[in-house]
């Protein structure tokens, strides 16, 4: 498969996205060597405050009104100062991973909960929350610390621009989407839906390092030959099979009103007369008061058995492929359809799916080496939260 597809299917899994289950890459024993997860306690809050002033620090000398964009930094031990007071609910590597990272994608509806549920209640939903969701953030950091690790200071100031760069447009499609001209505005409005302009700058960065990470170590090297797509091919042959289907054509003309449906459907009687005739498609866009009616009138593939009308139905399999059917009435309606496309019960042609049977193959190579790759870094790491994480098994003491 092409490498951008891979890694933006990559991309989006360890970015949590909005209604994904935020699940990354199964791993069987993900962790080997560091001690079992301890709990959190009371150096969360000293851990978070140190963080936000070593980025106070590092930020002193600037100046300037609104939000800046955040830069990269050596490590991801410094938070931006707009997210002080955040939770540190895991460290992997020693770098932290904070709550409103993880709780960013329910930001709106936890807000809306937080006004209505008891405290208990709304701190048990995002326990539930932080628990399901930290694998795939977990994952993410692992990727992110591996890329920073391996960068002298002029890589890290080349990526910082590219970083920086790709997040400038993605803030201009989002002030575009909230109709905002302002960068204020939009953090004003990521705030109405409990968020910020410095999380999504935050996410965004550490998704981008973890997707750099992964486009430098996994690369698309697998040799496929006609033979050997076409042995997949036979190999699971049953997955190509083909139903017995229709693509076709309705004008339909409902008869609500009678006298107006009568001179709708002398227009198509007349224009079918024409010499030559009327466009149908034309026609049903004109005159169809049918669901696809915009569309041409056009239904696309229709499997044998999936239409209610059986008479219908029957006659889409016999009717002249190009030629319009005579007028079909009930006393709900007028129709004439006129069939565009059949396949008889097959198999779809090899030459039809061979790409799409070398892009399957080449996804499947590349998950494997991402699996791989995200396996040997949880191995080396030392993960410490007071959570349990999906796929993490301390080693036994």
């Amino acid at each position: 498969m092409r490498v951008s597809r891979i890694l933006l299917t990559v991309l989006l899994a360890l970015a949590g996205c909005k209604g994904s289950n935020g699940l990354g890459p199964k791993v069987e024993n993900p962790v080997a060597g560091p001690p079992p997860p301890r709990r959190i306690g009371t150096q969360n809050s000293e851990q978070t405050t140190q963080f936000a002033q070593n980025e106070r620090d590092a930020k002193k000398s600037s100046k300037g009104s609104g939000v800046e964009l955040i830069g990269m930094v050596d490590s991801d031990t410094e938070l931006p100062k707009e997210l002080e007071g955040n939770r540190v609910v895991a460290t992997v590597n020693g770098a932290p991973i904070f709550e409103a990272e993880i709780l960013e994608r329910y930001a709106e509806g936890l807000s809306k909960m937080r006004e209505q549920a008891p405290p208990e209640q709304y701190r048990q939903q995002v326990d539930q929350l932080i628990e399901r969701g930290l694998k795939t953030h977990v994952e993410q950091k692992l990727l992110s610390e591996a890329l920073r690790r391996s960068l002298k200071k002029d890589q890290q100031k080349q990526l910082d621009n590219f970083v920086k760069k790709q997040l400038q447009e993605q803030l201009e499609e989002m002030k575009k989407s909230m109709s905002v001209t302002s960068t204020a505005e939009l953090d004003r409005e990521l705030q109405k839906k409990g968020t910020s302009l410095a999380m999504i700058e935050y996410q965004f960065k550490n998704r981008t390092l973890a997707q750099q990470f992964i486009a430098g170590k996994v690369k698309n090297n697998q040799k496929l030959s006609r033979q050997d797509l076409f042995a997949y091919y036979q190999r699971h042959l049953k997955d190509y099979e083909v139903n017995r289907r229709v693509k076709w054509q309705q004008i339909l003309i409902s008869r609500s009103d009678e006298e107006q449906a009568r001179a709708k459907l002398r227009i198509v009687s007349d224009g079918l007369q024409q010499k030559p005739p009327r466009d149908f498609g034309e026609m049903a866009v004109e005159l169809s008061d049918g669901p696809t009616a915009e569309n041409k009138g056009i239904y696309d593939w229709t499997n044998a058995g999936s239409l209610a009308d059986e008479k219908l139905e029957a006659l889409l399999f016999k009717l002249p492929i190009g030629e319009p059917s005579d007028l079909i009435e009930s006393s709900r309606t007028f129709q004439m359809v006129r069939v565009l496309e059949r396949q008889e019960a097959g198999h779809t042609p090899f030459d039809e799916v061979q790409d799409q049977i070398r892009n399957k193959l080449q996804d499947a190579d590349q998950q494997d080496k991402i699996a791989k790759l995200i396996d040997e870094l949880w191995a080396t790491a030392t993960i410490d939260s007071e959570y349990n994480i999906q796929g993490y098994e301390p080693p036994s003491s």
